[in-house]
C-alpha cells in the first residue's frame, strides 16, 4: 500500500510536468479562453480617441483628454470585435464628459467612461478698455492662447466678426467678447441729415430728411421730411440713405 501511494504521487507529477494538464493550462486551453478579459488600456484609449474626435470636429485645436481610472475589479470578457465608442451627452464637447464604450461581439458588454476633454486655442480679447458704443478696431484687439475648459458660451473666436462692430456695454483690457455684447454700429444718428429716397417705375425720387432716431444698416428709422415736415419711416443704409417704400 505504501509503494502504490508512492507510484500515483509519481504519475500525477509527471503527468502535469511533462506537458500534460500543466501543458494545456499554460498554452490557453478553452477554459483559459473564456477567462480572457478585455485590457482596461483598449477601453481608455477607444474613450480618448472618440473624445478627441468629437472636439477636432467642433474646431478646437490642442485637445487633451484625461480619463478617471477604470475600477482594478472590473472584468469585460474580450471583445473579438472594434470596440465602439458614443456620446450619451450630444452636444457637449469639453469639459467633464461621459464616454460609452461598448463590445457588440458574442458577448456584448458597455461601459461608461469619466473624462475630461480641455482645448488650448487662440482667442481675441481687448488689448485696452473701451467705453460702450466705442466701435472696436483691429488695434483695439490682440490675440492670446489659452485653455477652453468648457464651451465658448458665445465667445467670439474670429476676430474678423468684432471689428466694425459697436460694444453694447463696457469692457475691461483682456475681456473675451459675446455675441451679446456687440451689435451693427449705427450709420444714422438721431438728429442727422439724412437722404430719402423712393422709386417707382425705374424713377427715383431724393429730399432730405433729419432721423428721428439711431439705426445700423437695415434697421427701420423714423425721418421728418424737411419739405412738408411729415414723418415717414424707411430702412437706413450703409451710404447714409433711408428708402421709403
Amino acid at each position: 500500500m505504501r509503494n502504490f501511494g508512492r507510484d500515483m504521487s509519481i504519475f500525477w507529477r509527471r503527468l502535469l510536468v511533462g506537458g500534460g494538464l500543466l501543458g494545456a493550462i499554460c498554452a490557453g486551453g478553452p477554459a483559459a479562453a473564456a477567462d480572457a478579459v478585455q485590457p482596461a488600456d483598449t477601453i481608455v484609449a477607444a474613450a480618448v480617441a472618440a473624445s478627441e474626435e468629437r472636439a477636432l470636429q467642433q474646431g478646437y485645436d490642442n485637445v487633451a483628454v484625461e480619463v478617471r481610472p477604470l475600477d482594478d475589479r472590473l472584468r469585460l470578457p474580450l471583445c473579438d470585435e472594434p470596440l465602439e465608442s458614443f456620446s450619451p451627452q450630444a452636444g457637449q464637447v469639453l469639459g467633464a464628459a461621459s464616454v460609452g464604450v461598448r463590445c457588440r461581439g458574442p458577448e456584448p458588454w458597455t461601459i461608461y467612461v469619466r473624462t475630461s476633454v480641455s482645448a488650448r486655442q487662440e482667442i481675441p480679447v481687448l488689448a485696452r478698455s473701451l467705453p460702450r458704443n466705442a466701435m472696436v478696431t483691429r488695434e483695439d484687439l490682440k490675440m492670446i492662447d489659452q485653455p477652453l475648459e468648457s464651451a465658448a458660451n458665445g465667445v467670439i473666436l474670429d476676430p474678423d466678426r468684432i471689428v466694425g462692430m459697436e460694444l453694447t456695454r463696457a469692457l475691461n483690457a483682456g475681456s473675451t467678447i459675446r455675441l451679446n455684447q456687440l451689435r451693427s454700429p449705427k450709420i444714422i444718428k438721431r438728429g442727422q441729415q439724412v437722404t430719402l429716397t423712393s422709386g417707382l417705375n425705374g424713377l427715383e425720387v431724393r429730399i432730405q430728411g433729419k432721423a428721428l432716431g439711431d439705426a445700423a444698416e437695415g434697421e427701420r428709422v423714423a425721418v421728418s421730411n424737411l419739405s412738408s415736415g411729415r414723418e415717414v419711416e424707411g430702412t437706413a443704409h450703409s451710404d447714409g440713405t433711408v428708402s421709403v417704400p
